[in-house]
């Protein structure tokens, strides 16, 4: 999918990500595939231009520009690759998750890739906070938040940009954080391809969108 600023002024984190059942039974640990991940060009690193956020500190969630409250932004221009990571705290105040926005988009910006181990409908093997997780997104103690259209993340997002965006926290209701940071193409095909574990959030591979549908392990 490719995104031009006169095709839209703004799209969500998602760009229409609502991946049908069968879609997730296929990322799956107990079918993962050889898929490719397109690898595009890197040349000119991302950086951002202008914006209102917060910097990384010890113990954020890992990023460089951290978007953990509403009306936070950042906008970045280069030619590369970014990683969009969530984290959805559900132990400070559940409701519907209006999520970030991409707008001013110019020229190219794709969604690639999901990763980090999890989608945030997946069942916990550890529950971040609290017990009995159902899925990432609450706790039987304080209750579960949700996207109300249907949005199922990737604990990392990947995405190719080859122009500008701009990035805008829109939280409202549900708490969550973002945390934005330019990322090389081999690192993001070393998280997507990052084996399940046993333990801790590590439960399935990730997923290419780039050129097409298809569970990881993935090769360039």
């Amino acid at each position: 999918m490719k995104w031009t600023a006169t095709a839209t002024a703004t799209a969500n984190l998602a760009f229409g990500l609502l991946l049908p059942a069968a879609a997730a039974t296929a990322a799956s640990m107990l079918q993962p595939r050889s898929t490719t991940l397109t690898h595009r060009a890197e040349t000119t690193a991302v950086n951002a231009t202008d914006g209102d956020w917060e910097a990384f500190e010890t113990g954020y969630l890992t990023g460089t520009w951290e978007l953990f409250k509403r009306g936070e932004w950042v906008n970045l221009s280069g030619t590369g690759y970014i990683r969009v990571r969530w984290e959805v705290e559900y132990w400070q105040e559940v409701g519907p998750i209006y999520e970030a926005t991409f707008g001013n988009v110019t020229d190219t910006f794709l969604l690639v890739a999901g990763g980090g181990g999890y989608q945030f409908s997946d069942t916990p093997q550890t529950c971040a906070m609290g017990t009995g997780c159902v899925n990432y997104t609450g706790a039987a103690e304080y209750g579960y938040s949700y996207w109300p259209d249907g949005f199922d993340p990737w604990r990392n997002m990947f995405y190719y940009l080859d122009g500008s965006v701009t990035i805008i926290n829109h939280e409202s209701g549900g708490l969550y954080n973002v945390a934005v940071e330019a990322i090389s193409y081999d690192d993001m095909l070393s998280d997507v391809n990052t084996a399940p574990a046993d333990s801790g959030n590590q439960i399935t591979y990730g997923y290419s969108y780039d050129p097409a549908d298809g569970s990881c392990p993935c090769e360039e």
